[in-house]
C-alpha cells in the first residue's frame, strides 16, 4: 500500500506543506497533514482549509473530533478529494482530550469501535488510525482487534499511553509479543536516530516507522534511516548542506505563507537545525527577536559562516 516503510508523523503546528516538502526530498515515503478539525472543516472554516494538503502524493489528511456524525461527514467529504484519511485517536494534549477528541477516543473502546465503523463506511480510499497503547495502560491488543475487525487499512501507534503524554520511554517491546496479523502497524515514539528506528522495528515487530520530533530541524533523518537499514551506515550532513536545507525550508515557508508568517513559523525549527553547533544557544536567543525575513536569512548565513566551515 505504501511505497516505503519510513514516513513523517503528523504534528500540529509542525508538519505543514513546507516541512512535508523538505522531508519528502530527504526520503520520507509518506506524510500526514497537521490535525484537521472535523467540526471546522464541516463548518467551512478558512483556517481549517488552509491546513489541507494539495499537489501531494501519499499525504494523509488527519482528522480529529469527538462527535460521531461530524467526524463521519468530514471523512466522507474529504474522501471525495483525498485518497487517504487518518483518524487521530492518540493526541494527549489536554485541550484536545478535554473536548473528547484525540486520545480521549480510546477511553471508551465500545464507542471507539462505533466511531471507527462509521468512518470506515464514509472513507472511500485508504483509512488509517493513529493511536496509542491505551488510555492509562497497555490495551493495544484490544485496540488492534477492533481496528482489524472494522477493516482499517493501516494502524500507526505511538508506544506510550495517552496519560503518559511524552513522558518516559516509548515501550516498543509492548507490541513485540502481540499477534498483529491484521492490517500493517507502523511504530512511533522516541525515534530520534537511525539506530533507534531500527531498534524500534526489531523490538515492536512492526512493518514501518513514522518519525515525529526526531525530524524537526533534522529532515535528513529519513535518508539516514533508509541508508542504515540498507547499508548499515549513514552520512551526517555537512554544515553547508544544513545551511542549504534550512534556507530552502525558509524560502518554502515564504512561498506558502508569506514573509511575516515564515519568520514566526521558522522559529520552531531553529533549535533543530543549529543543534550541536558551537555558539548555537546564544544565537538562538538573539535570532528569536528578528522580525524581518531578509534579516533572519542573513543572520542564519552569518552564523554558519562564523561557526562552521562552509
Amino acid at each position: 500500500m505504501l511505497p516505503g516503510n519510513v514516513g513523517l508523523a503528523p504534528m500540529a503546528g509542525i508538519t505543514d506543506k513546507a516541512f512535508r516538502d523538505i522531508c519528502r526530498e530527504f526520503g520520507a515515503a509518506f506524510s500526514f497533514s497537521e490535525m484537521i478539525s472535523a467540526d471546522g472543516y464541516v463548518r467551512g472554516s478558512s483556517k481549517t482549509n488552509e491546513l489541507l494538503p494539495y499537489d501531494e502524493e501519499l499525504t494523509a489528511v488527519q482528522i480529529f473530533g469527538s462527535d460521531l456524525f461530524t467526524l463521519s461527514e468530514a471523512a466522507a467529504k474529504l474522501s471525495e478529494r483525498y485518497r487517504w484519511i487518518d483518524l487521530n485517536a492518540g493526541c494527549p494534549v489536554k485541550k484536545v482530550v478535554r473536548k473528547g477528541a484525540g486520545g480521549a477516543l480510546i477511553r471508551d473502546l465500545e464507542r471507539f469501535r462505533e466511531i471507527v465503523r462509521e468512518l470506515r463506511k464514509s472513507v472511500k480510499g485508504i483509512f488509517s488510525v493513529k493511536t496509542r497503547l491505551g488510555w492509562e495502560r497497555n490495551e493495544f491488543e484490544k485496540l488492534y482487534s477492533i481496528l482489524s475487525e472494522e477493516g482499517i487499512d493501516l494502524v500507526i501507534v505511538h508506544a506510550r499511553t495517552v496519560l503518559q503524554g511524552f513522558e518516559g520511554k516509548a515501550d516498543w517491546k509492548a507490541l513485540g509479543t502481540l499477534n498483529l496479523d491484521g492490517p500493517p502497524v507502523l511504530i512511533s515514539g522516541n525515534i530520534f536516530s537511525p539506530e533507534k528506528a531500527k531498534e524500534a522495528l526489531i523490538e515492536s515487530n512492526c512493518q514501518g516507522v513514522v518519525v515525529a520530533r526526531g525530524a524537526i530541524g533534522r529532515p535528513w533523518i529519513f535518508k539516514q534511516i533508509k541508508d542504515f537499514f540498507i547499508y548499515g551506515r549513514y552520512d551526517t550532513p555537512s554544515s553547508a548542506e544544513i545551511l542549504r536545507t534550512l534556507l530552502k525550508h525558509l524560502d518554502l515557508l515564504k512561498r506558502y505563507k508569506g514573509e511575516s508568517r515564515a519568520v514566526k513559523e521558522f522559529r520552531k525549527f531553529i533549535a533543530g537545525y543549529t543543534r550541536d553547533i558551537p555558539g548555537s544557544k546564544r544565537f538562538r536567543n538573539d535570532v528569536m527577536r528578528i522580525e524581518s525575513f531578509e534579516a533572519l536569512k542573513e543572520s542564519l548565513k552569518a552564523f554558519f559562516e562564523e561557526q562552521c566551515i562552509i
